[in-house]
């Protein structure tokens, strides 16, 4: 029921434009009944004639007042609702380890951002990671943070230069990163997307945030370690 709804407002949201025109033709319409009907009952002087006239005055009312309340409905769905909602993982998932998690564009056209290619194994010893408050920092979850289910990542990437950003999970030991998503605007401690654990193995991960200046360069990570646990 819940995906039905999402489908739904997702619709809705899509297709806003076509709404608001379409919207708008109805208000135009019955604003114009509505200054028709107010000149005949203004001029109606018998009781019958002064009847039909109200009666025409009352449904451009109401037409024009349910034409505004969806107006509103549809800018509060765009503008309040829709960013509220979680992003919707693509059908295909990565390759990179029995059991991938699902791609996801918080900005569908960027893909090209994403790293999907397989990454050789690194030696956990040898990551660098340089958490800096306000400029690359993951708030949640935080070092040592117990996840399960859907995780809503929380942090910063405000850095100079900037062109992009991308997060990553990896089991420890053997490091080998598994791009979770990628977003192209700057962020200050608030989401910045999301991270589907329950296919994954309980045990420590590695989720690190990757920002890159707007040549396509990788910046220093943040990395925290994180243990996922079943839901």
């Amino acid at each position: 029921m819940d995906s039905v709804l999402q489908s739904v407002v997702r619709g809705l949201v899509t297709y806003s434009t076509i709404i608001y025109i379409l919207l708008g033709l109805g208000i135009l319409l019955y604003l114009r009944r509505f200054i028709i009907g107010l000149h005949d009952w203004q001029r109606s002087v018998f009781g019958l004639e002064r009847r039909l006239a109200q009666r025409k005055l009352v449904e451009a009312t109401t037409g024009l007042v349910l034409l505004v309340l969806l107006v509103i409905g549809e800018f509060l769905l765009v503008t309040v609702v829709d960013p509220q909602m979680p992003v919707q993982p693509t059908e295909a998932p990565l390759a990179l380890e029995p059991l991938p998690e699902p791609v996801e564009l918080e900005n569908p056209e960027d893909v090209s951002i994403l790293d999907n290619e397989n990454a050789s194994d690194i030696d956990q010893a040898s990551l660098i990671s340089e958490c800096i408050e306000d400029i690359t920092e993951i708030t949640y979850p935080s070092d040592g943070e117990v996840v399960r289910g859907t995780v809503e990542i929380i942090g910063s990437v405000n850095v100079d230069n900037f062109g992009s950003y991308k997060y990553q999970y990896s089991r420890t030991g053997n490091v080998n990163w598994v791009t979770i998503a990628a977003g192209n605007q700057l962020k200050l401690d608030e989401r910045i997307g999301y991270w589907y654990t329950s296919a994954l193995q309980p045990g420590r991960y590695l989720l690190q945030l990757v920002p890159l200046d707007n040549l396509g360069q990788e910046l220093t990570p943040c990395i925290v370690s994180v243990e996922v646990v079943e839901e």
